[in-house]
This record gives structure tokens, C-alpha cells and sequence, in this order.
């Protein structure tokens, strides 16, 4: 009979939940445990069988059965419920945050014994915080890839440098910056406090929470993402977004192909659109508001 304490099976629920290791090797193991034909783990996410992702669907019926209860072969073929096409199973349902899975082991017909059961029943709690536990960490990771495509958008990664003021990490954000730079942390020299240079677009400034790499040149958005936040037409957009990136009015006509007249009408229609008084106010608009991250 299966027991919670035996560690290997545990552990390598966990591992998987904590995603060091995979719900088929969890399976393999149950299978060799219980010397079943087949193992499946159903979740909201999909099946899993002891040889890797399935191809099946978990019956609807399955839904209107009792969690944490055995069901045998002949319960669930008097459901009309089969799964996989063999001739036995024993399933358990657990519940998982807002969701359920179901753990069902296969063998030929015969095979089962009550000990098979209880072993079920004992497992199902360990896999069920098992998966509880994947679904906090699928949570975390989402939210630090959140975090750092946002970093990527202001163009801001962090630093760590020892007491001697020497690099010795970078998070992803920061490595990016570099390489697209050709610079690697060994380039970046010793600094202690204030801000450095590092290129012409790349600074590093020490603060109480830490020391961070900025990217000077990152652009602002799309010209049709500054007309929708202001409420201009896009051609207005474009010009501000030109003034926004430091161009005087007559150069941002030229880079535009306006002539002067249409450009300043244009910037005209901008100022009395959003209630600003000129190209500085303008610029804090667009650098210090949500839209430097459209």
C-alpha cells in the first residue's frame, strides 16, 4: 500500500509542482509503485500521461462526481465513463484553488485490489498541494515576466556591485541593455553613488534601493498610441511625438516632410487639444504619464 512517507513518490510530487520536474515522472514512478498499466493526471491544463503529454479529454461526466472519493471500474462504466480505453481504472478527484484534477491509474481487468484504493486516497492530498503549489509558481513566473517587459519598456534594469564598487550581477533587463550595447559587466568598471555614464545612452545611478542601469534613448511609443492617449489626430501625433523626442518645430517639419506653416497649425491643434502651453509641458506629458509605456 502506497504511504504518504514514501519520500521518493513525495518528493517528486513537489518537484514537479515547484516545476524542477515533470507530472509524466511522477506518473512513471506511480505506475511502477502500483504496478499499473497506465497513469493519467487530468487538470484544467490538459492530461498527462506516464509517457508524456495525452491526447485526451477527460469525460464531462467526471464533473459531477464526489472529490476525494475512490471510484472503481464498474462505477464509472455504470456512469457511461471510460478513459483511455482500458478495461479497469480507479480514479480520485481533487480540488485545486477554483479548479479539479483527477489522478486515474489502469490496469487489465482483475488486477485491482483494495490496497490499490487506499493508496489513491492517501496520495490524492500530497497532489493536490503538488498542484496548488505549480499553479502559485506559473503565478510568479507570469508576474516577473510582467515586471521585467515592463523594466524593458522604461528601460531600466538593476545592478548589484560589491563594497569595492565592482559589477558582480545584473538582472535580465540590464544584461539585454548591454549586449545590445557590446558591453558585458566587466565593462561597466568600479562606481559607488551618483550616476555614471557608460555610453552615450547608458547610465547608472545609485540609490538607496539599489543601483540601476537606464537606457537615455529609449523612444517613445507609436505616434497612433499618442493620438488615442491625447485625443489628436495622428498626424498631430506625429509631430508630437517629434517635439516629445527633443525636436525643435522647424526640425520636426523636416523630418515629417511639412512645411513650417502646417507644422506649426499642427502644433496649434495640439496645445488647444490638450490644454498645454508649449513643447516643454508637452514633453512631461509624454515622458512622465502611462504612454512612455504604450
Amino acid at each position: 500500500m502506497f504511504s504518504p512517507q514514501d519520500s521518493a513518490l513525495v518528493a517528486m510530487i513537489f518537484s514537479a509542482g515547484a516545476g524542477r520536474g515533470t507530472w509524466s515522472e511522477m506518473l512513471q514512478s506511480l505506475c511502477a509503485d502500483r504496478q499499473a498499466r497506465a497513469a493519467y493526471l487530468a487538470t484544467a491544463r490538459g492530461v498527462w500521461a506516464q509517457d508524456g503529454r495525452a491526447e485526451l479529454v477527460l469525460p464531462a461526466g467526471f464533473a459531477g462526481l464526489r472529490l476525494s472519493r475512490v471510484y472503481t471500474g464498474e462505477e464509472l462504466d455504470a456512469r457511461g465513463l471510460s478513459f483511455g480505453g482500458w478495461a479497469d481504472l480507479r480514479a480520485i478527484g481533487m480540488a485545486v484553488g477554483a479548479s479539479t484534477a483527477w489522478l486515474i491509474i489502469a490496469r487489465a481487468r482483475g488486477e485491482f485490489r483494495a490496497v490499490d484504493s487506499a493508496a489513491l486516497a492517501s496520495i490524492a492530498p500530497l497532489l493536490a498541494q503538488g498542484l496548488a503549489l505549480q499553479e502559485q509558481v506559473q503565478a510568479l513566473h507570469a508576474r516577473a515576466s510582467r515586471a521585467e517587459r515592463m523594466a524593458r519598456r522604461l528601460g531600466v534594469g538593476a545592478v548589484e556591485f560589491d563594497a569595492q564598487g565592482r559589477c558582480t550581477g545584473a538582472d535580465s533587463t540590464a544584461r539585454e541593455m548591454l549586449a545590445e550595447a557590446g558591453l558585458s559587466l566587466s565593462d561597466l568598471g568600479a562606481t559607488t553613488g551618483g550616476v555614471h555614464r557608460v555610453t552615450a545612452t547608458l547610465e547608472i545611478t545609485h540609490t538607496p534601493d539599489g543601483a540601476f542601469l537606464r537606457d537615455t534613448a529609449l523612444p517613445l511609443p507609436d505616434a497612433r498610441v499618442i493620438a488615442v492617449a491625447l485625443g489628436i489626430s495622428l498626424p498631430e501625433a506625429r509631430l508630437a511625438r517629434a517635439l516629445g523626442m527633443g525636436d525643435s518645430l522647424a526640425q520636426a517639419a523636416a523630418r515629417l516632410g511639412l512645411t513650417i506653416e502646417t507644422a506649426r497649425a499642427y502644433s496649434k491643434q495640439i496645445f488647444a487639444k490638450t490644454a498645454m502651453s508649449g513643447q516643454p509641458a508637452l514633453m512631461r506629458r509624454l515622458w512622465t504619464s502611462a504612454l512612455v509605456l504604450g
